[in-house]
């Protein structure tokens, strides 16, 4: 397998066009001719987990956090520099998977969450799945030929489905001016037509609607495009079941986790029945975890967000940024299925704080 491959299944695992617009993911060191010997997953990539890696004899890191991030403008005596180097001076790959991770139904706040020993629920924030519908009219015995164009540009694809039409017979009635070029009909005179409509699902592309009016055989093809949103099963965050009181909860993530309990704000002394868990900072979603949840669980609250939750009565336990290396041994886990090569987790503890 060479990296352009793993590529191909990362992107079957959580694909890249997920990751938000400001993040930096996929490739980031290497070549997609290398081959991989192995694959290596971790949280941050340090000099450390790259000696790691050499002693595993894997040549590929899977990171969760860019080093790259923001862009880079030079190699310098820098750490992150020097990380680069040593990289690319071991003819190493660094792959990352951030926040396309975290958006899929089995990511990083469902990892935290099932390594706490806590069944998920649902998203905190469910995505929706945006696509676009074509209508047009044709006549109708161009029908089967415009379908078969229709198809070719890409129209009418469904998951594992291709050539996926509706139709519907309507009458069309139009009037050409002098200036017009009618495929049917006379200048000035009303002209009705036998016409059916069609109707597909593409990906909204301007592209594909210019070569669909392109293949169509009037002068002024009638067409819609509608926007179709569909709630999926992503999501960013994760609502899960918990029985019990704050104090419970926190000796819980204490006695599962690796890292310690940083801050636990109290806002009220009520049993606990759900949970709301964002791996990294989350502290932004915190009304969204109010609407759903008796407490959130992230990192990097700060001072005035936690003194709001306690004065609305909202719990908040913060375990710190660090809680996402729960990913490590999840992203190991499924790739192992998906790979028919030496997958391993490292070891090394990349805490700041520790």
């Amino acid at each position: 397998m060479n990296i352009k491959e793993l590529m191909a299944v990362l992107n079957t695992v959580a694909p890249f066009k997920d990751a938000e617009d400001w993040d930096n993911v996929g490739l980031l060191v290497g070549s997609n001719d290398n081959t991989v010997t192995g694959v290596m997953t971790t949280l941050d990539c340090n000099l450390d987990v790259i000696d790691e890696a050499l002693n595993e004899n894997v040549n590929t890191i899977i990171a969760h956090h860019p080093i790259i991030f923001p862009k880079i403008s030079k190699l310098d005596d820098s750490y992150q520099s020097k990380i680069i180097k040593t990289l690319i001076k071991n003819d190493m790959n660094l792959i990352v998977m951030h926040t396309n991770l975290d958006h899929q139904d089995d990511g990083v706040s469902v990892m935290i969450a099932e390594t706490l020993g806590l069944k998920v629920i649902s998203p905190l924030i469910r995505h929706d799945e945006v696509s676009y519908k074509l209508r047009v009219n044709i006549p109708k015995e161009d029908k089967e030929t415009f379908k078969k164009e229709l198809s070719d540009i890409g129209f009418g694809n469904q998951g594992d489905y291709s050539e996926c039409f509706f139709e519907y017979d309507v009458q069309g009635q139009f009037r050409p001016n002098e200036h017009a070029n009618p495929t049917i009909g006379t200048h000035n005179e009303l002209e009705y037509v036998d016409e059916v409509i069609i109707e597909a699902i593409f990906d909204g592309s301007t592209d594909k609607i210019l070569k669909m009016i392109e293949a169509h055989p009037y002068e002024e093809p009638a067409y819609d495009v509608f926007t179709i949103t569909k709630p999926t099963s992503n999501g960013l965050g994760v609502v899960a079941e918990f029985n019990g009181t704050m104090d419970a909860l926190v000796k819980q993530i204490k006695t599962s986790s690796k890292t310690p309990i940083v801050n636990v704000v109290k806002g009220n002394d009520e049993k606990l029945a759900r949970v709301a868990i964002v791996g990294g900072s989350g502290a932004s979603f915190i009304s969204q975890a109010m609407r759903q949840a008796d407490c959130l669980i992230t990192g990097d609250i700060k001072y005035h967000e936690a003194f709001d939750a306690k004065e609305q009565g909202f719990n908040l336990i913060d375990a710190g940024h660090y809680l996402e290396y729960m990913m490590i041994d999840g992203l190991k886990n499924i790739l192992a299925e998906k790979i028919a090569l030496k997958v391993v987790s490292t070891n090394i503890n990349t805490n700041p704080f520790m």
